[in-house]
């Protein structure tokens, strides 16, 4: 009985911790039986994400937010929606409009952008909002703002504003604002790179007590650790020294806690640590998807392994166990594979050009760290040939599986 108990009570952990990394923030009006798990589980979930990560959990009697820095920036994280740095900016200074209104203030546009143009003139930037491509950018923010759920508009709508300057919206802020921009133990702009931001020289375990532990240990565990849980796939070779002889020697260590944790299963290759999910989980963006272009780049996968194995010339080994091609090898072997399977392919795939297919392929392959791609050299990476596949021929698959359902953050996540 003991032995079910623990079991159960790890699920949910395992749980609560998924939902955390796969979401902004968890409210308990929108999401009351995951907030409810979460807030049985603080205690556990904040001690083990503090000490392995080093990220904050905050839980009020409203939300659940667990504050998630990357150790590395990667380009798959930015917001999709936006299309300018502007954007991002504008964004950044909605949230500052925001924090400074109670619960549920209604405000209007033109309050909003009045406040953000004044801000910004005294940090020495200028938005114009005679600029049509100025406002959609403000545009662009707000309706990121409103599908966050970090605020609502009660009447209008800002493509109105954006046609028109003279038209207005109204909106009210949510309880969630204050709780967007992750918290620092002092002034971000104080700030000069992301290495400062772990100045913490000892950490308070669960009970109080100080743990008396180096700052580079520390940051080396959660370097690593961050890297494993927010990234796709990570080789050995992407870590600095110090951290792959970390990741090398510690091997069961990490496994055996991010899998306690989470419920990430981690084996180890030549060329580094793999975390896969066992099974397919719906809180996160997973590859293989269910587009077409996921099945793709399976057939992709599976054609140039097959080509590794027969000593294709076009293909070379490079270090760290890549391999090299040329741009236009690639384009041929889409072609190839098109021109087989055209008909279980969707119309936009038999449609597009083959130099653009290839493109979104590499584009999809690379954020998935399946391969590197460099102008008119592609690079395939070692994990490209656990993620292999191809069409059932005469009720067999031909050949290949894929060795589990890789995680990702979803592109955009604050």
């Amino acid at each position: 009985m003991r032995r079910t108990r623990l079991r159960d009570e790890r699920a949910e952990l395992q749980e609560a911790a998924r939902i955390l990394l796969s979401r902004p923030w968890v409210t308990k009006q929108g999401q009351p039986e995951e907030y409810r798990l979460i807030y049985r589980h603080q205690d556990a979930l904040r001690q083990w994400f503090q000490r392995m990560a080093g990220w904050a959990l905050v839980v009020t009697t409203e939300m659940a937010k667990l504050e998630k820095q990357p150790a590395v920036h990667q380009p798959w994280m930015r917001i999709p929606e936006f299309l300018h740095p502007r954007d991002y900016a504008l964004f950044a200074y909605a949230l500052w409009f925001l924090e400074g209104l109670q619960r549920d203030e209604q405000f209007l546009l033109s309050d909003l952008i009045d406040a953000i143009g004044e801000e910004a003139l005294r940090n020495g930037v200028h938005f114009d909002w005679t600029s049509y491509e100025h406002r959609l950018s403000m545009v662009r923010a707000l309706k990121k703002l409103r599908d966050l759920g970090v605020l609502q508009a009660v009447d209008g709508e800002e493509m109105g504003w954006a046609r028109d300057e003279n038209q207005n919206v109204l909106y009210e802020a949510t309880r969630v604002s204050r709780y967007v921009m992750n918290r620092f133990p002092r002034d971000f702009a104080s700030y000069q790179t992301i290495d400062e931001l772990y100045e913490a020289d000892t950490f308070i375990g669960a009970d109080g007590s100080t743990e008396l532990e180096s700052w580079a240990a520390a940051h080396r565990r959660h370097r690593v650790i961050r890297r494993f849980l927010v990234e796709p796939v990570v080789y050995d070779a992407d870590f600095s020294d110090d951290e792959r002889r970390y990741v090398q020697t510690q091997r069961s260590f990490l496994v055996d806690r991010i899998e306690q944790a989470t419920g990430l299963v981690g084996r180890r290759f030549r060329e580094g640590l793999l975390f896969t999910w066992t099974e397919s989980t719906s809180e996160f963006e997973l590859f293989p998807g269910d587009s077409t272009l996921s099945d793709v780049c399976l057939l992709v996968a599976h054609a140039l392994v097959q080509r590794v194995r027969a000593g294709d010339a076009s293909i070379t080994p490079a270090d760290d166990g890549r391999y090299h091609m040329p741009l236009t090898g690639l384009e041929a072997v889409v072609m190839e594979l098109r021109e087989r399977h055209a008909a279980r392919w969707s119309k936009e795939l038999r449609e597009k050009g083959i130099a653009a297919l290839t493109r979104d392929l590499l584009t999809t392959m690379a954020e998935w760290r399946f391969v590197h791609w460099d102008g008119a050299d592609v690079w395939l990476l070692p994990a490209l040939s656990r993620y292999v596949g191809a069409y059932m021929t005469d009720g067999h698959e031909e050949e290949g599986a894929h060795a589990g359902a890789i995680p990702i953050v979803p592109s955009g996540t604050v």
